[in-house]
């Protein structure tokens, strides 16, 4: 492994606004390195780190051990400042081909960015936020055929960031030893399927968690996963104040779910004769009623509400609000309504989730939509949920801290989802309209371009902001790595958790709330 060894040390020690100047200062380029911002950085070693683990088997193929090419780089004319053609037979290729061959660590690392400068990827620069951003991006640029490579990438990312803090003499802290929720809803519909999400030990990985339901109801098939993650499904089938225990070993943390009946006024009644969309039978006044209902809340890529034709956006407006309903963080569901399910009785509630923009400025609660202001990206569009949870957490954030502190940041959002949701290169989740990116709170009154280990960062105002997120009902999960704030709770639970590409900014999500 000295081969691995050594280009960890390099990396590592290199620093990322060198490389990119004298990236910029070659000729042929399409993307300007240096106009990425530092706090970006961090997670783009780590990410790019995480690549080259992939490509090269940990540093033991034969391009990165005969030509020190750890990312499976092909020649290209414009690599010349920084490498030669040399063919070579590898094994995803059926003959032989030309690949950058670099003489030593130092050009790869420069050869690698500087291929990441040429036409393909031209606007890079304004893909870098996340490390899913990045990742997303340069694969759906053509630098990766395989559908899996986003989240191959993306498993690696942790040990691509503990392997980078040992060769910086820095100790990574260990995942908890103690078990954890770190997602739930506080509140949901009898019959209503929902989500409670964890961490316990990694030592404790292929074990089975102890689950108690009003001490009660035993659960025992809940395995815990490679790193410590754990997740469950759960039905409640009475109303009432729930307890749901779980446990493991001579551990356990008990959370409380108010299970409600749905009311029984629905704003609608569709009277469906038949299923209607993916392999349903389609009648056409079904499929007029489903599509009109749809277009009114907003899902408008449905066409024309007038027509029964079963076009791609409608099947698209359906699993979107499948997905939305039972809170998935991307889009799924089988694109099917069937009489008098759960996806028809959701479309026909009062409270149905409308999709539409996320809301506009407002400064007499706090609140700055960042998303709004940026005319190249499009990530401001998700559920009526969370364009009222995001109200509610600015009016309660200006209310409880920012009226007696004016001089701190406003509540600044950013990323949600896409115009017809869905897939977006940027995250590995916020498919579905109910995640939101905060940007992080400086001692100056401004926000973002920062990230939690900055001078300029306001612990204050972004422990305030976090108390906000976790007093609103439907909010369910709440991402940032600050190591502070992630050892206090709040209310029962912990303050915010950690998840990798979070050192910039605040990630919150909500689940479905009780059905009208």
């Amino acid at each position: 492994m000295a081969l691995l060894d050594d280009l960890v040390q390099r990396y590592a020690q290199t620093d990322l606004s060198i490389i990119f100047r004298e990236v910029d200062a070659t000729d042929n380029r399409q993307v300007n390195l240096t106009a990425i911002p530092a706090d970006h950085f961090s997670h783009l070693k780590e990410v790019s780190l995480a690549q080259w683990l992939l490509e090269s088997a940990r540093a033991t193929s034969k391009l990165a051990e005969e030509q020190k090419n750890f990312a499976g780089l092909k020649w290209r004319n414009e690599m010349t400042p920084f490498a030669t053609p040399k063919s070579i037979k590898v094994p995803s290729e059926s003959e032989a081909m030309d690949f950058c061959l670099f003489t030593d660590i130092d050009k790869f690392l420069r050869g690698y960015w500087k291929f990441l400068t040429r036409e393909p990827y031209k606007g890079l620069e304004e893909n870098t936020q996340t490390p899913e951003n990045f990742i997303g991006f340069i694969q759906s640029k053509g630098f990766a055929a395989d559908i899996s490579y986003i989240s191959k990438v993306l498993k690696l990312v942790p040990e691509a960031r503990t392997l980078l803090a040992k060769a910086n003499g820095i100790v990574i802290p260990l995942p908890p030893d103690t078990l954890q929720v770190t997602s739930f809803s506080k509140e949901v519909e009898v019959g209503q399927s929902f989500r409670i999400e964890g961490i316990a030990a990694a030592a404790n990985k292929g074990k089975k968690l102890t689950v108690l339901i009003d001490n009660k109801f035993p659960l025992d098939d809940i395995e815990i996963g490679e790193g410590g993650e754990w997740k469950a499904e759960f039905v409640f089938l009475q109303a009432g104040d729930r307890i749901v225990k779980i446990a493991i070993d001579n551990q356990s943390v008990e959370i409380k779910i108010k299970a409600s009946l749905p009311q029984t006024t629905g704003a609608v009644n569709l009277n469906l004769t038949g299923s209607v969309g993916l392999g349903g039978i389609n009648r056409t006044a079904d499929k007029i009623a489903v599509k009109q209902r749809l277009h009114s809340l907003g899902y408008t890529f449905v066409g024309d509400p007038n027509s029964a034709a079963l076009n791609t956006g409608f099947i698209l407006a359906i699993k979107l609000f499948q997905s939305i309903i039972a809170g998935r963080e991307t889009l799924g569901g089988d694109g099917r309504i069937d009489v008098a399910n759960t996806t028809q009785k959701w479309l026909e509630a009062s409270n149905a989730p409308r999709w539409q923009t996320m809301p506009d400025s407002n400064p007499s609660i706090s609140l700055i939509n960042h998303e709004k202001n940026q005319t190249n990206d499009d990530h401001d569009f998700g559920t009526s949920w969370l364009a009222d949870a995001i109200l509610e957490i600015a009016a309660d954030y200006h209310n409880t801290f920012r009226v007696s502190n004016p001089s701190s940041a406003a509540f600044s959002i950013n990323d949600v989802s896409k115009p017809t949701g869905g897939d977006t290169p940027q995250h590995a989740g916020h498919e579905t309209g109910l995640m939101c990116d905060v940007r992080l709170p400086r001692r100056d009154g401004q926000h973002g371009g920062i990230t939690w280990e900055s001078d300029n960062f306001d612990r204050t105002a972004a422990r305030a902001l976090i108390k906000a997120m976790r007093r609103q009902k439907l909010v369910s999960q709440v991402f940032f790595n600050d190591t502070t704030l992630r050892g206090e709770t709040f209310l029962g639970q912990k303050l915010c958790n950690f998840a990798a590409g979070h050192d910039n900014h605040i990630h919150f999500a909500i689940r479905p709330p009780v059905r009208d």
